[in-house]
């Protein structure tokens, strides 16, 4: 990214506040104050952090374990495999609290009919939104850790570490959470008809939380090519292992033809 040139102060302390293009939310590192761009003012949301517990001597140990076993793994991908990158990213989520109502009528035809169906129905959720528009990160997949999380403090942001402002206000995440709610409704609806043909969505957000949250990206090179490991810097949880496909030699027997059913080939 590139730094915005234009030079702003922080509301809070006076420090210059570093920009980056795209940015909304930035967070001073000199207090710690959070600074809503798009309208120039402080920003009031709760902002809190979860700690990183695991130091990277640690995150090594745990990504050769998770490379010494496991289902479709190759068996020498521990012994061949070497990481080439690993490093820690504070990314910036919006967690949000909201009952979602759904109205919707549409048509069941597997069963060779057209049989109406109608209804609503209403679901509870803490959300997840990602404040990086560009981003592959598995957000849906990711369960983050809340029960760790404390009031925002720079001196809980480990050293060395990324930390990431978030390219979107609240505002901005509430339009991103409707849209996926809908379409989260579109699939829980898959399984009663075959075409939607009215859905209207309703949202009541009850509380919206701005959280930092500890993520560590791992690259490992295995047979020439590089692979991903992430790993959550509270929990120690894997969030995402990427596992070589497997080459010819290694699609012999059972075992090989249930690998070629995951991987192709």
């Amino acid at each position: 990214m590139t730094e915005i040139a234009e030079k702003v102060n922080c509301p809070n302390c006076g420090a210059p506040l570093k920009l980056e293009a795209g940015e909304v939310i930035i967070t001073c590192e000199y207090c710690g104050a959070a600074m809503n761009m798009a309208v120039g003012k402080k920003y009031f949301l709760r902002h809190s952090i979860i700690p990183n517990q695991y130091s990277p001597e640690q995150i090594s140990s745990m990504a050769k374990k998770w490379m010494g076993g496991g289902f479709l793994k190759p068996e020498d991908l521990a012994r061949r495999s070497s990481i080439k990158e690993q490093y820690l990213v504070f990314l910036p989520f919006f967690v949000i609290h909201v009952s979602a109502q759904a109205k919707y009528e549409g048509v069941l035809t597997r069963t060779g009919q057209h049989i109406p169906k109608k209804g609503d129905f209403t679901r509870e959720y803490h959300w997840k939104i990602l404040g990086r528009r560009a981003s592959s990160f598995p957000t849906k997949e990711y369960e983050i850790p809340l029960r760790g999380k404390v009031d925002f403090d720079l001196s809980h942001v480990s050293k060395n570490a990324k930390f990431l402002n978030s390219e979107m206000d609240e505002r901005e995440a509430h339009s991103r959470l409707k849209q996926e709610i809908e379409e989260h409704n579109k699939f829980l609806l898959s399984s009663e008809m075959d075409v939607i043909s009215t859905i209207e969505t309703n949202l009541e957000i009850r509380n919206t939380e701005f959280v930092h949250a500890p993520v560590w990206f791992l690259k490992y090179e295995y047979n020439g090519k590089m692979y991903e490991l992430l790993f959550d810097g509270a929990s120690g949880d894997t969030i995402k292992g990427d596992i070589p496909a497997p080459d010819d030699t290694s699609t012999k027997g059972f075992f090989g033809k249930v690998k070629k059913g995951f991987f192709g080939g």
